[in-house]
């Protein structure tokens, strides 16, 4: 198989570098400016006879590097490399976060990425973000704005995108995990995205349940047991697997009684199913063990479940492990796009430059999406950000009643 060189931005723990080696690609350069994350590579890289070998590891701030440094430290030239990957710092975007967008200075880290694309001249590039990133709002407030916004960009740049939002579990991944994975081209047609190869149900192979991969991370050390306290664990007593402590509900103009959720950290898993999606901290879901009780997924069971390979290690803190293995991409469902984008770059090797004008159309299924985002915001904006308005002036009256 011809192996195809590529450079790693926001390379993190190197979940998208791994599955892209493993479909036929090279890293030749990987970047985290996050220690815990530089070292994680360089360690793997240190101990791993397969993966990250060909790779030049850095750790180095995006925003300050520019595309002739990175070239000079892998000895090529303007051209040479023709594929650009990472994953731009998602919190800015994510529903679990603040959602400041381009306000947010990590947010803006994705003009860094346009501009290294430009600098290395690259001729495909592949970024994987959060789901909430469809329907995100730019600065004009209007949701799915973001998302134009960033195709803009890359329009500008030169690129024509496409645009998929992809479910691991789907791909074999013992995980509910939806993604948003854009690829940008410059040359040749237009890539298809991997087919599933799983389902929920149907003749298709089913979805892979979480407790294959957790009795294949094998016995757990004592330091590894995370077991709740005690208010929390009679609470967690009381539950079925696949449910949750409730959160208090969120008054809205279309549902009276509340919009509420499960309590984040507050959730015991069925092990039957695949996990629900693996967080970037601490607060991950509980299982019943039939010999320890009840505990808290630790990082290496976390890292199972993102499919990492048995042997790959995560350093720093615990906060740190979570961190970098819940921000991942799963190598295996890496391996999938990158088994289709490397016979599509094959394929498209020799083709000329295209030189869009106009943005390629969403797919149906994404914009009914942003639409019913749009329609939700119209019907529930108000009321669900006057909530907090109205809870702190109750909070303030009873203060002065007292």
């Amino acid at each position: 198989m011809r192996k195809i060189g590529f450079i790693s931005l926001f390379s993190g723990a190197g979940g998208l570098d791994i599955g892209l080696e493993d479909s036929g690609f090279s890293c030749l350069y990987a970047a985290d400016i996050d220690a815990a994350a530089h070292a994680t590579l360089i360690e793997n890289k240190r101990r791993n006879s397969t993966h990250l070998q060909d790779a030049v590891v850095e750790r180095a701030d995006v925003s300050r590097t520019t595309g002739k440094e990175i070239l000079d430290r892998i000895g090529c030239e303007r051209g040479q490399v023709p594929l650009l990957v990472g994953g731009p710092p998602c919190q800015s975007w994510s529903s679990a976060g603040h959602q400041k967008g381009w306000l947010d200075p990590r947010g803006q880290l994705f003009d860094d990425f346009v501009r290294l694309a430009s600098e290395l001249d690259v001729r495909w590039l592949l970024f994987e973000n959060v789901r909430g990133l469809l329907t995100a709002r730019g600065p004009d407030g209007v949701p799915g704005s973001a998302l134009a916004l960033i195709r803009t960009k890359l329009l500008k740049a030169g690129f024509q995108t496409q645009v998929a939002l992809l479910n691991a579990a789907d791909y074999g991944v013992p995980q509910r995990r939806v993604r948003l994975v854009v690829f940008g081209y410059r040359i040749g047609d237009e890539m298809a995205f991997p087919d599933p190869t799983h389902c929920k149900a149907g003749t298709v192979t089913p979805w892979m349940p979480m407790n294959a991969a957790l009795l294949a991370a094998n016995m757990l050390a004592e330091d590894e047991i995370i077991r709740p306290n005690e208010k929390l664990g009679a609470q967690l007593s009381a539950l079925k697997p696949g449910t949750g402590v409730k959160s208090p509900g969120k008054a809205e103009a279309t549902r009276p009684g509340g919009h509420w959720g499960y309590k984040q950290g507050a959730f015991i898993a069925d092990t039957r199913l695949p996990a629900r999606t693996v967080t970037a901290n601490q607060q991950q879901d509980w299982i019943i063990d039939p010999e320890i009780g009840i505990r808290r997924l630790c990082p290496r069971e976390c890292a199972a479940l993102q499919t990492f390979p048995p042997e790959w290690i995560f350093l720093g803190k615990r906060t740190d492990q979570y961190r970098l293995i819940g921000n991942a991409v799963p190598p295996r469902l890496a391996q999938k796009i990158g088994q289709v984008l490397h016979a599509h770059i094959l394929r498209s090797w020799d083709d000329r430059r295209i030189e869009p004008v106009k943005l390629a159309p969403l797919a149906s299924k994404l914009e009914a999406a942003i639409n019913y985002t749009a329609k939700e915001e119209w019907r529930n904006g108000a009321s669900r950000r006057a909530a907090p308005d109205r809870r702190r002036r109750a909070a303030v009256g009873t203060a002065f009643a007292g």
